[in-house]
């Protein structure tokens, strides 16, 4: 009696990191919806797949200060496994200084937590010829611009993004993935098509 008892709490013990590892913005991978709110998120529902529920909020607990919104994507079976950070537009600024600038801040940021990047790829021009002016409209085009830093850890990912939005304009991405997200991607896959 009292071994199964130990199995059981190692079980237990072995089961909980998964619901138990803080994520960003002072929210927990695994966390219902309802959770979520006793840790602050205020978000309003934006769609269901059946599977994933969306909510979306414009306020975070340690988000940057130029933040826009985060949506969060809670799964049925295994809580939040999701979450999508976005920047305001940054406006103004045809070269990309601005967003170059704040990319880097939130790049070294993030290295300092999850260790070196998975990969890289920061290029501008690519296949095509671009005015040094038309720096988000370059991004915003297939084979012309990207900046994208990807973080792998036992129990997350991050992915860093700055976006083309229009001329002279742009937001800065970042998608957590929690420890369960591709169980969360498998259980997708086999749910069948409407």
């Amino acid at each position: 009696m009292r071994t199964s008892g130990l199995v059981l709490g190692l079980l237990f013990l072995l089961a909980a990191p998964a619901f138990a590892e803080e994520a960003p913005f002072g929210l927990r991978w695994g966390a219902t919806f309802e959770e979520l709110q006793t840790r602050g998120f205020s978000g309003a529902f934006q769609q269901d797949d059946g599977q994933v529920k969306i909510y979306q909020s414009n306020k975070l607990l340690n988000a940057p200060s130029f933040s826009d919104f985060a949506r969060v994507g809670v799964d049925r079976q295994y809580g939040l496994q999701r979450i999508m950070w976005v920047s305001k537009e940054i406006t103004d600024d045809p070269t990309g200084e601005k967003g170059l600038a704040l990319y880097r801040t939130l790049k070294q940021t993030l290295t300092e937590k999850y260790g070196e990047p998975k990969t890289s790829e920061e290029e501008m021009g690519g296949s095509r010829t671009y005015s040094g002016t038309a720096f988000y409209q370059c991004l915003a085009e297939d084979g012309c611009g990207v900046f994208v830093t990807v973080w792998r850890s036992l129990n997350s990912d991050a992915r860093l993004r700055l976006l083309g939005t229009s001329s002279g304009k742009g937001r800065l991405e970042i998608v957590y993935l929690g420890p369960d997200w591709d169980d969360v991607v498998a259980a997708s896959k086999k749910k069948p098509k409407p």
